[in-house]
């Protein structure tokens, strides 16, 4: 059965976001996102887990993904995890403030489909 289901996992960025690094400025949002696709067990293909999260990921100025929040959930805690651990080995080009890089918030969505 399984030969005949295509499981998709997509990360994409969705939209970047501005962080304030303090009240004298604004940053601009980190960019070109390089993304881990997770795994999707069988079980979760047999059981028809099928969902997209989408999360918010603070990135630090080295461009490491520092904090991972859920901001709109699958329905399926297993497919939110999942997600928020292949985030965190995110590399992305640090937001950039002046001259020197910065923090900065964006947003990625992982969609879960089983072709």
């Amino acid at each position: 059965m399984i030969g005949k289901l295509h499981a998709v996992a997509i990360a994409f960025a969705l939209s970047m976001t501005g962080f304030n690094a303090n009240a004298a400025g604004t940053t601009a949002a980190p960019t070109s996102a390089n993304c881990s696709i997770p795994d999707y067990p069988a079980a979760w293909i047999d059981d028809g887990l099928e969902g997209t999260v989408r999360l918010a990921l603070l990135v630090g100025a080295d461009g490491s993904v520092k904090d991972t929040k859920v901001v709109r959930s699958s329905g399926y805690r297993e497919l939110d995890k999942a997600s928020a651990r292949a985030s965190a080995n995110c590399k992305f080009e640090a937001a950039a403030k002046g001259s020197a890089s910065a923090p900065g918030w964006t947003t990625v969505q992982y969609l879960w489909v089983v072709n």
